[in-house]
């Protein structure tokens, strides 16, 4: 019986394919400008090259490339993050508009947001500088005392340079209970913040 039902399906689908078939050639060109110009108004085209990565296994040996991460309040209290991993994210504001006769949409570009950071951060228990095998109640007290104020952060890192990012508001947070080791993983949420002056024009 499966063939059957394959073969019908397969046989229905065809029909309608033909029945639209006419329907389709009746479709206009939806363009009707000159096709868009790419050779570059007489230009030549210019290409930079970037570095290409190090592929050699052994040059990775016993290497991270990690960024430290720094936390620091508005007091000056610091907390250094070694174990730390960090994705940034953007969105564009665009009001897209549909034209009648044309493919696709007008583009009209309004703003970007802020950026949108996630931060994965593994704590450890130490003392005296040496790791132990205790659950990490301190180090994660330390973490919460940042990732709980209602202001914004001072960050620094390398990678976070690269998109001139100093501040952040960190928005939610997840930390799933780990039992099975001295390592807490903790994931924190935030958005990147800059300074800005109002001024009323009102008196």
């Amino acid at each position: 019986m499966l063939p059957l039902n394959f073969n019908f399906v397969s046989v229905a689908a065809i029909g309608a394919a033909h029945q639209l078939k006419g329907a389709l050639y009746r479709f206009k060109p939806a363009r009707t400008a000159a096709p868009p110009n790419w050779d570059n108004n007489g230009a030549t085209m210019q290409a930079k090259e970037i570095a290409a990565p190090m592929t050699d296994p052994s040059f990775w040996a016993d290497r991270y490339a990690l960024c430290t991460l720094y936390f620091r309040k508005e007091n000056g209290e610091q907390l250094e993050m070694n174990d730390a991993v960090v994705s940034v994210s953007r969105k564009k504001n665009i009001v897209t508009t549909q034209l009648v006769g044309m493919d696709g949409t007008v583009k009209e570009y309004v703003n970007a947001d802020d950026y949108t950071v996630k931060i994965a951060v593994g704590v450890q228990a130490v003392k005296d500088g040496v790791f132990v095998d205790e659950y990490p109640t301190e180090g994660i007290k330390e973490l919460r005392a940042f990732f709980d104020l209602n202001e914004p952060i001072l960050v620094n890192s390398a990678f976070l340079e690269i998109f001139d990012i100093d501040r952040l508001v960190i928005t939610d947070f997840a930390v799933a209970q780990a039992t099975e080791s001295n390592y807490q993983p903790i994931t924190l949420s935030a958005l990147s913040d800059t300074e800005y002056n109002v001024y009323s024009t009102e008196y």
